[in-house]
């Protein structure tokens, strides 16, 4: 179960609950399991997707006209601004002293730096690496009433889903050649030059273009052969730091 009984609690204590998602994922990282959880307690959800910044500009547009009610952020540039103003309004149309905010979602997608640019001296640890919340703790704002939860992953999810969104620490995935390829999967399909471009290198096929990332980084074993597992590792940290973007620059 892992960190599942503490985002329960989370979920029961709160008033409305906000889910952020990748907005590079959108689709597998709203979550589906927290949503199912959410709705059988008949509570409010509000859908924020951030990482808007590493978006090309059609893929945003998209994404904003298939989730019209919804929120985008991009907590990195720190662009919260409607989702804060919304919060504070919901606040003081409340019929408690405070609204009771639970932020939830998969690991990594930004949920302790939301808090922290919602309220500016809250000073929540905020890391690269997945799974660093590991407890809960309320931070009030007005009447605003805020609490973080750890990440959590759909009990259904792959391994390879699991290091597409960023979940765990790419050093601690097995088999992270598989996982890396899915991602090289994925976003050629999108454009092959979003990986050309940011790797400087050009391709035939996905497992190509991962061995030519390899030898381009000088990722080399004895006899020249390329560290797959080692070519592997940096192209899911690039992806999970957001710095793949899919913009093409």
């Amino acid at each position: 179960m892992g960190f599942w009984p503490v985002v329960l609690n989370v979920l029961k204590n709160s008033d409305i609950i906000i889910l952020i998602a990748d907005a590079r994922l959108p689709e597998i990282t709203k979550n589906c399991e927290i949503v199912r959880k959410v709705n059988l307690m008949n509570k409010k959800v509000i859908l924020v997707f951030n990482k808007i910044d590493l978006l090309a500009k059609k893929d945003l547009e998209n994404l904003k006209k298939k989730y019209p009610s919804n929120f985008f952020v991009s907590v990195k540039n720190k662009k919260i601004g409607r989702l804060k103003k919304y919060l504070n309004e919901l606040a003081e149309k409340n019929s408690r002293k405070s609204l009771r905010v639970g932020i939830v979602g998969y690991p990594n997608v930004g949920k302790s730096t939301l808090i922290n640019l919602l309220i500016s001296y809250a000073k929540l640890k905020v890391s690269d690496v997945p799974g660093t919340t590991k407890k809960t703790q309320w931070i009030r704002s007005g009447r605003l009433r805020i609490i973080d939860s750890p990440g959590v992953i759909p009990v259904r999810d792959s391994a390879e889903i699991v290091g597409l969104v960023s979940g765990k620490d790419p050093r601690k995935i097995k088999n992270p050649e598989k996982t890396a390829l899915k991602i090289i999967n994925f976003l050629n399909k999108k454009d092959k030059k979003i990986l050309e471009k940011f790797y400087d290198v050009n391709a035939k096929s996905d497992y190509d273009l991962f061995l030519r990332i390899g030898k381009k980084k000088g990722y080399l074993l004895k006899g020249r052969e390329i560290d797959e597992n080692r070519t592997a590792i940096k192209i899911l940290e690039d992806w999970h730091k957001g710095k793949i973007s899919l913009k093409i620059l």
